[in-house]
């Protein structure tokens, strides 16, 4: 039986302002379908808008009962929110909410709400939480998958704000979870709770603005421009500068050809979280280099990252790869320029790509309580954006991308080797180290979600 002729079955218990979208020639279907990433988009049979989340639980009853496969979209920048004809997209657009509760100094998050909206919503009641770097990155999905933080020190990741959570079993089921009621299930939703359900709401921790180191609720945002010719200097500035944990800097050194005059160089986008006052004498030796281009400033925490709202666009072969790292491999980053010289020369539709070295010169803050997120001793992150636009490049450039990790990891072996959790290439142990963990995970995914309806991974 057709997906199309099981609709209208489906449309019957959905409240009236729900849509079902078809027609893979209709404007809004097209607009609906776009995502951040065309990396292995696939076009659904249905595209389904629930506006609550009564109706999210019915959208899966329906889709259990029925034998038919879904995936969930929320800001569209999953890779994995793709489905071809004999599925469906549950997409979240239509269901979103952020409600701040000052008194408790918690959030409850709901649907498809964007990180921008959450981080400024809490401003306005005087509050942040730990947020990454993008404003259109759904913020359910955010924390569920672990959350790289601009604050970790202060706030630790954003699976750390996690209270307690509304889930939709793969029956339609809707389950309260809390510390009380499935504590083994929030362990595995605080890291990993993108394998085991449909989450519909969080409540999530938030901080004062003052726990900033200022009253105003603001952070030190910069950037250091320098020619690649001067890599070697400036990395063995940076080398002292990052492993300087007497000052809570943190930030990405970039290779990248950034626009309009496309002229590869080395981008230092700094943040500085603690009294901003104290930013300049923490950068002081990156001042002291001359660089091309160097500025910083204080700005309110919810929009720290609205210079790179660019990068949110939708379209394209678009990748965030992330991987732990135990040093800053001087000799290793300096060769990845080579690389990334040879990737853009090769394929020069990918010029938009860029290498990046993530640092935090203080580690994460570690929650008082035990969960699916392991990696609070890591400090720094190889995080590339991979950036292509003719397909044809897509096997070359991952390529080129796989090389900048192995270099980068060079000296380390197998066992030291760790990936950020929301990806799922690559072994299971490098997202969630340690076999307790693993094998807690799994029994979780047994309990909860033992046919894959929501993905295979874990059962493998």
């Amino acid at each position: 039986m057709s997906i199309i002729s099981q609709l209208p079955e489906l449309k019957a218990v959905l409240t009236p302002g729900c849509q079902i979208l078809t027609d893979h020639n209709d404007t809004k279907f097209v607009e609906y379908l776009k995502r951040w990433t065309d990396i292995n988009l696939k076009v659904p049979g249905a595209i389904v808008l629930p506006t609550s989340e009564s109706d999210c639980q019915k959208i899966v009853q329906w889709a259990s009962k029925s034998s038919v496969p879904f995936v969930m979209k929320s800001g569209g920048h999953s890779e994995y929110s793709t489905i071809g004809s004999n599925g469906i997209i549950i997409d979240l657009s239509l269901y979103k909410g952020v409600e701040v509760d000052a008194d408790s100094g918690t959030a409850t998050l709901k649907g498809s709400i964007l990180t921008k909206d959450v981080a400024t919503t809490l401003a306005k009641a005087g509050y942040f939480t730990a947020l990454g770097n993008g404003n259109t990155v759904g913020a359910i999905p955010y924390f569920l998958a672990g959350g790289a933080s601009l604050t970790p020190s202060i706030t630790g990741f954003g699976a750390d704000q996690i209270l307690s959570a509304h889930l939709i079993t793969a029956k339609g089921e809707l389950v309260n979870v809390t510390e009380e009621s499935h504590p083994e299930l929030l362990y595995g939703l605080r890291g990993a709770g993108q394998f085991f359900g449909l989450v519909t709401q969080l409540v999530i921790k938030c901080h004062p603005l003052h726990a900033l180191g200022n009253d105003q609720g603001t952070i030190w945002a910069g950037s250091f421009v320098f020619p690649l010719s001067r890599a070697q200097e400036v990395a063995s500035v940076m080398k002292n500068l990052m492993d300087d944990d007497r000052h809570a800097t943190a930030g990405l050194i970039m290779i990248l050809a950034p626009p309009p005059a496309r002229k590869p160089c080395l981008v230092i986008a700094t943040k500085y979280t603690g009294d901003p006052k104290h930013a300049p004498e923490a950068y002081k030796a990156l001042y002291e280099l001359h660089p091309l281009v160097a500025n910083g400033a204080s700005m309110p925490i919810q929009n720290a990252n609205d210079a790179q709202d660019a990068l949110g666009a939708k379209g394209d072969f678009k990748r965030f790869g992330i991987i732990g790292l135990h040093r800053f491999n001087q000799d290793a980053f300096l060769k990845t320029i080579e690389l990334w010289e040879e990737l853009v020369a090769e394929c020069p539709d990918a010029i938009n790509t860029a290498f990046n070295f993530k640092w935090d010169s203080k580690p994460a803050k570690k929650p008082d309580f035990d969960s699916a997120m392991s990696l609070h001793d890591v400090r720094y992150f190889q995080n590339n954006l991979i950036w292509h636009t003719d397909a044809k490049s897509r096997a070359k450039v991952d390529e080129y991308n796989d090389k900048s990790y192995a270099l980068m990891r060079s000296e380390d072996t197998e066992a030291d080797f760790v990936d950020f959790p929301p990806g799922r290439a690559g072994p299971v142990h490098r997202r969630y180290r340690g076999g307790e963990r693993i094998a807690r995970l799994k029994s979780l995914k047994r309990e909860w979600d033992p046919t894959g309806v929501f993905t295979s991974e874990l059962l493998e």
